[in-house]
């Protein structure tokens, strides 16, 4: 039987190897919705790509823009 300490530690890597699956996934996820917009996102987002996401593409960065910044405003 396990002890409590190798119970919790199996337990809390099990959790973490589900957020980085489910990390993961919805990466590859977000990047297919909007690659299927109309007009396509330009230029084209890659999931494998790091350096085209986030706030480096006009489209990534404003979903990740906080609402009280205007994305559009470059001051």
């Amino acid at each position: 039987p396990l002890s409590s300490f190798d119970f919790y530690c199996q337990l809390n890597h099990d959790a973490d190897s589900a957020r980085s699956n489910d990390a993961a996934t919805l990466k590859v996820t977000m990047v297919a919705w909007l690659m299927e917009q109309t007009p396509r996102p330009e230029p084209v987002i890659q999931s494998h790509d790091k350096a085209s996401c986030g706030f480096n593409h006009d489209v990534t960065g404003q979903l990740l823009c906080p609402v009280d910044y205007n994305w559009e405003d470059a001051s």
